[in-house]
């Protein structure tokens, strides 16, 4: 499907110089940064509306607002295309993210707690944006998908954790499927990423952390 207000702005901005779009956006002068600014907006699905940059002229709001005017854009159809972007994004924030905990029964011994700490981002797999948006079944078989090539590209070993054992695959909060290394679903489980339940305090506390942080 063509998005015709995506082609449109796009069309229309290659039609003028990008000095002169900024200019009639009422910047003084053309900079690297609001040059960068402009093709970001131009390239981006969301219109910069999901970036909270600021550069003491425009939010991402007014950004795009002025852009649409200086390069003839409807604006009844901007605002449209505004608040439809913003329902989105605001959809995506709140959505629960589905991702896989790589499972190597790890137990600690004698490893650093900050090697650990590191090392941590390797037992999550994400997934793409915009996946949580599918069936319970479609994001399965992702999952599926996605445990046979991870197997594959380590070789089922996850270093400093170990040989990898089973997938929990977490498809809303506390709650999971376990699969298999060849992706088969082996049972459920309910609760939290095993570390955060057997695991050192100290461990847990830095897994939680790293865990929140993540896109």
């Amino acid at each position: 499907m063509i998005d015709n207000f995506k082609t449109d702005l796009v069309i229309r901005a290659a039609a003028m110089h990008p000095e002169d779009i900024l200019k009639g956006m009422g910047y003084p002068k053309a900079t690297s940064a609001n040059l960068e600014r402009l093709q970001n907006v131009l390239d981006s699905d969301e219109f910069g509306l999901n970036d909270v940059g600021f550069d003491f002229k425009y939010s991402s709001e007014g950004f795009l607002r002025a852009l649409c005017t200086v390069t003839g854009m409807e604006m009844s159809l901007t605002e449209q295309r505004i608040t439809r972007v913003k329902k989105r994004l605001a959809e995506e924030k709140s959505a629960f993210q589905p991702y896989l905990w790589v499972d190597t029964g790890f137990k600690r011994k004698s490893q650093p707690l900050f090697a650990l700490a590191v090392c941590e981002h390797q037992r999550y797999l994400n997934f793409p944006k915009g996946v949580w948006r599918l069936t319970l079944d479609e994001q399965l078989g992702r999952a599926q998908c996605m445990v046979r090539e991870h197997v594959y590209e380590t070789g089922a070993d996850l270093g400093i954790w170990g040989k990898i054992e089973q997938y929990w695959f977490y498809y809303k909060k506390d709650a999971a499927y376990l699969l298999a290394r060849n992706g088969e679903v082996i049972g459920k489980r309910e609760g939290p990423v095993p570390n955060q339940v057997t695991g050192s305090k100290a461990l847990g506390v830095i897994s939680s952390t790293t865990r929140e942080a993540q896109p």
